[in-house]
């Protein structure tokens, strides 16, 4: 059988899969939802990014994967591993999976790290918990991990905590940490945020080259547009907890189609431009998870939107002559929009 065959695709099971993942919150409103039917898949070694505004739902959906979520949540749908269905696991159960098979960089390493503890302790905490190591050398792991994210003065540093390390550090200890037991999936969320740019490349970098080495699926949160060019395979533009818009990177970058995602790249700073030049924003803000209308969250803040826009959430539908508006996980490939105009809207360049 030809292994790009739809058949033998189906039989593959993806490293990661989100099918139609709802998750409610618990707000002085009551429980409102928050995300509203996000469906994606991962292949091991694809590196897939996630992007949108503040409030669009992109942490949100990478602590849902990680199970991280508040107290009272309410989750529906499915998040499989490997094929294993997470959103049913107790946390005793999550807890085993956390770190060993899945692990996660979080945006701002000061508060996410302890300042209680030397780093060494820090990355050896889970190399103990799910590999049974002895403290002795899970000290000397530490440090082989410490050697290979590039801290300098790598053996010097194993007993400093994490206030006397620099930003750039501070993030250096948390890859190392989440790669520590070698997991299948590494999701990173904004882990550049507060780094000067000339770190922020040695950090990405990083990432990527281990992700490569290793074989892992990474999920990659940001805002920024010219790191997801660089640093993914695929990109899934996310609004109003829903995933609007997802492509392959260059496809994307070649041809956008929903109006929000025209949007985000009309209103990228361009060099060139004369001094004073006004740059393009898109009108309005997002709204409030609990004020989200009924149908497309984006249809207030887009020109050209319509009554039935506002009737009920658009279905994804694949940008071909041929419309499939089934629900099921996107499939990596291929080029997948939710707009109920996009045929009319045409594409931009």
């Amino acid at each position: 059988m030809n292994p790009s065959s739809p058949d033998s695709h189906s039989q593959q099971i993806p490293l990661l899969s989100v099918r139609d993942l709802r998750v409610a919150l618990q707000t002085v409103h009551g429980h409102v939802e928050a995300l509203r039917g996000v469906s994606f898949v991962m292949q091991r070694g694809e590196t897939l990014g996630l992007i949108g505004e503040s409030g669009c739902g992109k942490s949100l959906t990478a602590l849902a994967v990680m199970g991280l979520l508040p107290e009272r949540t309410q989750v529906t749908g499915s998040v499989q591993l490997n094929g294993t269905e997470l959103t049913q696991m107790t946390d005793a159960a999550l807890c085993k999976v956390r770190g060993a098979r899945m692990a996660m960089i979080f945006q701002e390493p000061m508060t996410a790290l302890n300042p209680l503890h030397p780093i060494w302790k820090q990355i050896a905490e889970p190399l103990q918990l799910h590999q049974g190591m002895t403290m002795a050398a899970a000290k000397s792991r530490a440090l082989e991990l410490l050697e290979r994210v590039q801290l300098p003065r790598a053996k010097e540093r194993l007993d400093a905590y994490p206030h006397q390390l620099s930003g750039g550090q501070r993030q250096r200890v948390m890859i190392s940490i989440a790669l520590a037991c070698q997991p299948d999936i590494l999701i990173a969320d904004e882990p550049t945020t507060a780094l000067d740019v000339t770190v922020q490349k040695e950090v990405l970098s990083l990432i990527r080259q281990l992700v490569t080495e290793e074989g892992m699926g990474l999920l990659l949160i940001s805002h920024d547009l010219g790191l997801m060019r660089d640093q993914v395979d695929r990109v899934m533009v996310m609004y109003g907890g829903t995933v609007v818009e997802s492509a392959r990177t260059t496809a994307l970058f070649r041809k956008r189609v929903h109006p929000y995602t025209q949007g985000l790249f009309a209103a990228r700073p361009q060099l060139g431009l004369k001094r004073g030049t006004r740059l393009q924003t898109i009108p309005g803000k997002v709204p409030e998870i609990f004020n989200w209308p009924q149908g497309c969250a984006f249809a207030d803040r887009c020109p050209d939107a319509e009554a039935n826009c506002r009737m009920a959430v658009p279905s994804p539908e694949k940008i071909t002559s041929n419309l499939n508006t089934d629900a099921a996980p996107l499939p990596a490939h291929e080029h997948w929009v939710s707009c109920l105009k996009w045929q009319q809207l045409g594409a931009s360049a």
